[in-house]
């Protein structure tokens, strides 16, 4: 009876102590949230190049002509206007610092990961950060927005429509578990990856031509060599049939 009492107590001691943790440590992540669009990739272009923004799994953030898994972004529209946007291969929240440098972070924060969405006349959207007055851009050069001032290059953006399978999004790359001639030899102690020697053909200067009948001497009446034979044999010696092997060598 003593141990029932015990195990129920001690029950509802756990069932509280996770209550408390759950209240005391909400996921505030806007992932979870229900209100995610479509993924969208963020198309920005001048009269030279045209990019998509995408977010590697390290954190930086560039361009990319073609559309990527890493540049598939999912945009989830907050109150007054604001958006927060993240990487929908890397699950990093495009983010800002102090001076205007866009990157992808794992933490979700409210004064850096937030942006201020409108539309231009042109049709493309810009994304200011409130807390840095920046807007978000591809470009390396750097200043604050003023409104009623051109926006930098590569800082206009048009969304579009995902074209990337969703299969790419899940199939992991193969591992290649292949080696390299030029691995180090303690890589390869039996010597597998060595090429093999290569034939190289005679040389030029070992070949040698019998005179035609027509031009008459010992090819003439002789033209298999038959009672040259013993002479030529003589006459090479070892600086002749030796060095004139009929087998290639190998280099």
């Amino acid at each position: 009876m003593l141990g029932t009492c015990l195990r129920l107590l001690v029950g509802a001691l756990c069932g509280a102590c996770s209550l408390g943790t759950v209240g005391a440590y909400p996921d505030t992540s806007p992932l979870l949230g229900s209100n995610w669009g479509s993924l969208t990739h963020l198309y920005t272009a001048t009269a030279r190049n045209s990019y998509h923004l995408q977010i590697h799994k390290d954190g930086h953030v560039d361009g990319t002509p073609h559309q990527t898994i890493y540049s598939a972004l999912m945009i989830r529209s907050e109150d007054a206007g604001f958006v927060v946007i993240t990487g929908a291969a890397t699950r990093r929240f495009l983010c800002m610092d102090l001076r205007g440098n866009i990157f992808g972070s794992h933490h979700f924060s409210p004064e850096n990961c937030r942006f201020r969405q409108w539309t231009l006349e042109n049709g493309y959207d810009v994304y200011l950060s409130p807390q840095h007055h920046y807007l978000v851009s591809l470009s390396r050069a750097k200043r604050p927005f003023q409104p009623g001032t051109n926006p930098p290059p590569f800082s206009q953006f048009l969304a579009r429509r995902n074209e990337v399978p969703l299969l790419r999004f899940h199939t992991a790359r193969p591992r290649r578990h292949t080696r390299s001639a030029e691995d180090p030899p303690e890589r390869d102690p039996l010597n597998v990856l060595k090429p093999r020697p290569r034939a190289t053909p005679m040389p030029v200067s070992c070949s040698r031509e019998l005179q035609s009948a027509e031009e008459g001497g010992p090819a003439a009446s002789d033209p298999l060599g038959v009672l040259r034979r013993g002479r030529g044999n003589a006459r090479g010696g070892a600086g002749g049939t030796d060095r004139c092997r009929p087998f290639p060598r190998f280099a």
